[in-house]
């Protein structure tokens, strides 16, 4: 199975703000529920890897085990 990779454009960490690109809302990527993503507490679906934009320019990937 292709995996699908995600964009999400963090903004600040703390609090956390981020956007969530076009395709993130069409895989189940919501504002609900993408700040438990990024701190790890759930995984997005099987198949989607989220990628994190930071603000510092570096990238974090979560993607489902």
């Amino acid at each position: 199975m292709k995996e699908v990779e995600v964009t999400v454009f963090v903004y600040s960490e703390h609090p956390f703000d981020a956007h969530i690109s076009s395709e993130g809302a069409q895989y189940g990527i919501t504002p609900q529920n993408i700040n438990k993503i990024y701190r790890g507490e759930i995984k997005p679906a099987k198949g989607i890897v989220v990628k994190f934009k930071m603000p510092d320019g570096t990238k974090k990937y979560v993607r489902a085990e």
